[in-house]
């Protein structure tokens, strides 16, 4: 057996040796050869150099298509998808790998001589630069697995888990109970802040809307209700977040806006939960009432839902950076929910009505590279009226209305080739709180009808069975708010981010309070000569002249409250890249509310927080994470405003009974009466031992682990302090 070869490598040395030998030894020297061979490779490939990492954008996305070159030896590669590189590089030599991609700042870094065979992975973190068009201000916002910018605890919701993830009645805020630190607050009257941070007192989470003011300022929440549609992103902010979020001790939560895209693109909804035959009926029909009327007043809980969004391109984009783009999302839901209750003096069938609109629109414009325009107006109309329940006759019932609207325009410039911008916002927004009567008003008093029954020991009570009339509570509340704001960002060398901001806003409230109708509230006894209607109520227009009064009760002065708030803050913040690895954030924050002003009080004008966190890339899949900071919060409007209703000259609450009760109908209105020649009642001074805002002082450490591209695990651990809550004090307490 024979073989033409080359005889100049060692593979082909060893083909000729076999091709001299027997043929059963040619075999075993032909898998000798080739587990040689293979060997060698492997060895060859162990020894190969290779320099890798992931290319990452402060926010913690991975950057596809960075460039990648590692000098002197000139190789260049690019990141895949999930922000990867992979660079074979020579042994024992010391060399600079500079990254670079379109809207970022490059940069170099100094890599170590690498020994042979060595795979070392670096992770690298981009500073962005300014948004230079239209096009960058709606790209998508994409979920990272790594926060590698600051140590800001919370999370957020996604576009795309804010259409999957369910929720009842397409409520963004209920969302939020999935991030985190969230949870479902408890709150002390029916439209309370349903958002607790860290287990705070949920009337000091602040609201924002695309970074702007969404606050609710008479007791705290949203203002406006943004339809789920409208949502690119919500997020909570708990703890070791920047300056340029304030005025909260607690968090905050901020709600990002979609926009449109370069292809028209919408969406409808209809949902409907039709309420009976889905519920069951009430098995046991209340006393007193006709089996066959109760059944057929039930209608369980209905509910519909109708919607649309849609968003594209107004006009497409230039080569001159000119361009538009609009979206716009409307949602209505109606409902109707039953309540069913059961005392021993009054068993009815009561209900509410539900009625909710909420509407959002918006525009971004570019006019060149360097110049973006934003409009956006939202707005949202919450009607709940009640039908009655319990012992409160439908015509005694009252209806909440909360309207809000937020509309704002938003510059964006961007300076020395996109390293410095500056961001302009201006926004006016206007809130209604109303509690009118739901089927009469307030020219007829409310009437509390009372009967004597004998309780389980035998002796005698009287009990409320009725109310009928007029609803007994006065609330109107309107806010309407101007708020400017203006952030200026630069770069300062390589490693320095720089940002100077002015935000302040103006409240103005007018509020008109009372616990009383203005016609009086009357307390009547039914001594058998009140007749009630087949299904066991009473109507006010069944109540006798001569009916015998137990006690009338007046608001001697309806108080209007027309006053107002003032906010205002500066603060200042340095990115510094201390490291290719190790963000560090340091800013100041002042903020100054002028409520703290008013009254026997000083302003208090020493709110600086400083604030202080770092960000570590310890390796290309993990962070660790870590701040602390003091943060100060804002005072809720219902502060100064009851202490002025209650206040020397506030409302008065006056009571005739026994015989100083006058005959019914025959009650003496507000006009009719000399507050001098009463007794005087709870009397409010203003704010007589001084007032502070609520100041936090937070720490927080954390882990992050990105497993996989699909799973990221976190840990965080948080301190919080909180000082100065407002509280009342009795000054002078009965002995």
């Amino acid at each position: 057996m024979t073989a033409i070869v080359n005889q100049n490598t060692p593979g082909q040395k060893m083909s000729l040796i076999a091709a001299r030998l027997p043929m059963r030894q040619n075999v075993v020297f032909v898998v000798i050869a080739m587990l040689s061979i293979s060997a060698a490779g492997f060895a060859q490939t162990s020894l190969t150099t290779h320099l890798t990492g992931i290319v990452r954008e402060q926010g913690g996305r991975a950057i596809e298509g960075a460039e990648v070159q590692f000098e002197p030896l000139g190789v260049v590669g690019r990141a895949d998808a999930s922000g990867r590189f992979d660079l074979a590089v020579e042994p024992d030599m010391r060399g600079l790998l500079t990254v670079r991609h379109t809207g970022f700042e490059a940069i170099t870094l100094n890599v170590a001589p690498l020994r042979r065979g060595e795979r070392r992975e670096v992770g690298v973190t981009l500073p962005a630069l300014s948004q230079l068009d239209v096009v960058h201000v709606v790209a998508r916002r994409l979920r990272p697995l790594l926060n590698t910018r600051d140590a800001v605890t919370g999370g957020a919701v996604e576009r795309v888990e804010l259409t999957a993830l369910p929720t009842d009645s397409r409520d963004p805020i209920a969302l939020g109970y999935n991030i985190p630190g969230v949870a479902q607050a408890t709150g002390f009257f029916g439209d309370a802040p349903r958002l607790s941070i860290d287990g705070s007192n949920s009337l000091y989470t602040q609201y924002s809307i695309d970074g702007l003011e969404n606050n609710e300022g008479f007791l705290g929440g949203p203002r406006v209700e943004v339809p789920l549609s409208a949502l690119s992103r919500l997020s909570v902010l708990s703890n070791s977040y920047g300056v340029d979020f304030g005025r909260s001790s607690n968090g905050v939560v901020n709600a990002e806006t979609r926009s449109g895209g370069d292809k028209w693109k919408g969406e409808t909804f209809a949902f409907n939960r039709p309420g009976l035959p889905i519920d069951a009926k009430a098995p046991v029909v209340p006393n007193g009432e006709d089996p066959g009327d109760f059944r057929r007043a039930q209608r369980g809980f209905r509910r519909t839902q109708l919607g649309a969004a849609a968003g594209g391109p107004i006009r497409s984009e230039s080569t001159d950076g000119a361009g538009a783009f609009g979206f716009g999302a409307f949602e209505y839901t109606t409902e109707n929910e039953d309540r069913v209750n059961s005392t021993a003096s009054a068993t009815f069938l009561g209900r509410e009505l539900r009625r909710t609109y909420k509407g959002f629109a918006r525009i971004d414009a570019g006019w060149t590279p360097s110049q973006t325009t934003t409009l956006r107006v939202a707005g949202s109309n919450v009607n709940r009226a009640g039908e009655g329940t319990g012992i409160i006759a439908p015509e005694a019932d009252i209806t909440v209305q909360r309207v809000g609207s937020a509309s704002a325009i938003v510059h964006r410039s961007s300076f020395h080739d996109g390293r410095a911008s500056n961001e302009a916002s201006i926004q006016l927004s206007t809130f209604n709180w109303n509690y009118p009567p739901t089927r009469s008003n307030f020219d007829i008093p409310q009437v509390t009808i009372a009967r004597v029954e004998r309780n389980a020991s035998g002796r005698s009570d009287t009990v409320a069975v009725g109310i009928v009339g007029s609803s007994n509570f006065i609330f109107d509340e309107h806010e309407r708010q101007l708020q400017f704001r203006d952030v200026f960002g630069t770069s300062a060398g390589i490693n320095h981010h720089l940002s100077f901001g002015v935000d302040a806003f103006r409240s103005n409230f007018r509020l008109t309070g009372s616990q009383t109708n203005p016609s009086g509230s009357y307390v009547v006894l039914d001594e058998g000569n009140l007749p009630r209607q087949k299904d066991g109520r009473y109507t006010f227009a069944d109540v006798p002249a001569n009916v015998r009064v137990l006690r009338y009760t007046i608001d001697v002065a309806q108080k209007q409250v027309n006053l107002s708030q003032t906010s205002a803050g500066l603060f200042a913040e340095d990115l510094w890249r201390a490291a290719p690895a190790v963000t560090v954030t340091a800013g100041l924050r002042w903020d100054y509310d002028d409520l703290t002003s008013r009254g026997a009080s000083r302003p208090d004008l020493n709110n600086f927080q400083p604030r202080v966190s770092l960000n570590w890339l310890a390796t290309p899949s993990s962070v660790v994470r870590g701040g602390v900071g003091a943060y100060a919060g804002k005072l809720p409007y219902a502060i100064y405003s009851d202490a002025i209703q209650f206040g020397p000259d506030g409302n008065q609450t006056v009571t005739f009974a026994g015989t100083d009760a006058p005959a019914f109908g025959r009650g003496p209105r507000s006009a009719q009466l000399d507050r001098a020649h009463l007794p005087p009642g709870e009397i409010r001074e203003l704010f007589a031992l001084g007032i502070q805002d609520p100041m936090s002082y937070q720490s927080s450490i954390g882990y992050q682990r990105q497993i996989g591209n699909r799973i990221g695990l976190t840990i965080d651990g948080v301190l919080v302090t909180t000082t100065h809550l407002p509280r009342s004090w009795v000054l002078n307490p009965d002995s």
